[in-house]
């Protein structure tokens, strides 16, 4: 991991992990995994906002070192495919997706979430969040009770309980309008997530865009 992570280096080693920093509102972690093969390994990025309710949907985006070729520890050059990787393929989509604004841009635009039904409407929770985050309370009311709605009339034995975290604790701030509770419950959410993950070292806290244009 030497050639990646260090003082200087954007991507800092926690235990498996190469996580990207500062964080503020987006995590993104590169995951080096194994598999039944011994030779064969996997490089995935693994991404989601810091504001979540206890079960956030992570996205993820697997890369090869060139197309259509597998990573194998027996491939000649294999830490200098992997560096390069990194510097090509894998940072300039974290840099992208650092922001609130960039994460949602690159859900809409990547075509490998396009294919995979993967894109942000398809987890209606986070989207309601990421909606307050960036401050169109608008939408993210009429996504709530969209989403309340199609609970009671399709109950969800599995999801529902994990969606009805969001709406139950965010619809009466956004009924009520009170941007300053809905401000200290995105805070709540992220204090929370980055004690669990344990990232306090990689943590900078900024502004949500509520904040900014409150």
């Amino acid at each position: 991991m030497k050639p990646v992570t260090g003082a200087g280096n954007e991507l800092f080693q926690k235990g498996p992990y190469l996580f990207h920093r500062p964080i503020d509102h987006i995590i993104s972690r590169i995951d080096i995994s194994r598999t039944s093969n011994a030779e064969h390994f996997r490089v995935i990025w693994h991404f989601c906002p810091t504001f979540g309710t206890g079960f956030t949907m992570e996205w993820e985006m697997w890369f090869l070192p060139i197309p259509h070729q597998l990573w194998f520890w027996s491939t000649p050059g294999i830490h200098e495919l992997f560096v390069a990787c990194i510097d090509e393929q894998i940072l300039p989509r974290l840099r992208a997706a650092r922001t609130i604004e960039g994460f949602v841009d690159l859900l809409a635009t990547e075509p490998e979430f396009a294919k995979m039904g993967n894109r942000l409407p398809a987890c209606p929770d986070v989207e309601i969040r990421v909606e307050i985050a960036r401050g169109d309370l608008d939408a993210a009311l009429e996504k709530c009770r969209a989403l309340d709605k199609r609970l009671i009339e399709r109950p969800d034995g599995y999801w529902g309980p994990i969606l009805s975290r969001t709406t139950e604790a965010v619809r009466p701030l956004l009924e009520a309008g009170d941007r300053t509770a809905l401000v200290d419950l995105l805070r709540q959410w992220e204090r929370e997530r980055i004690a669990k993950l344990d990232l306090h070292a990689l943590y900078e806290p900024t502004p949500f865009p509520l904040e900014r244009l409150s």
